[in-house]
């Protein structure tokens, strides 16, 4: 039996991360669970299947993508990672500058994490 460590969950996030970047839908596709529920910062909402379709499509392309103040939390086969996102993104050909929050949950299946559901909530300008 594999055991779940915090050195594990946190190589599943930073490899996410990396596919982003990369914008590699075969990676990402490796890592989202089917059942994948995506909601963006945006309020806009994807499956894996629609997630991955605009990666390889080029409809969504990330130009940078940065992680920060991660925390990652266990129970049991399941891993919540909460944080913040910096990124550029062209959506749709316009580019613009992503600034969230978000919450990530994750469910070890066989010897791999698997990316259950992703909420993402934008920053305030306002402090």
């Amino acid at each position: 039996m594999t055991t779940l460590t915090d050195t594990s969950l946190r190589s599943a996030e930073e490899a996410r991360r990396l596919a982003m970047l990369a914008n590699d839908g075969e990676k990402l596709d490796s890592l989202l669970a089917e059942e994948l529920g995506y909601v963006h910062s945006t309020g806009g909402k994807d499956s894996k299947q629609s997630y991955i379709a605009k990666i390889a499509g080029g409809s969504l392309y990330y130009e940078k993508v940065d992680f920060a103040s991660l925390q990652f939390r266990k129970i049991g086969n399941v891993g919540f990672v909460t944080g913040a996102m910096s990124a550029t993104v062209s959506i749709g050909g316009k580019r613009r500058d992503v600034v969230n929050h978000y919450l990530a949950v994750w469910e070890h299946r066989g010897d791999a994490w698997k990316l259950l559901y992703l909420q993402g909530t934008p920053l305030s300008t306002a402090t």
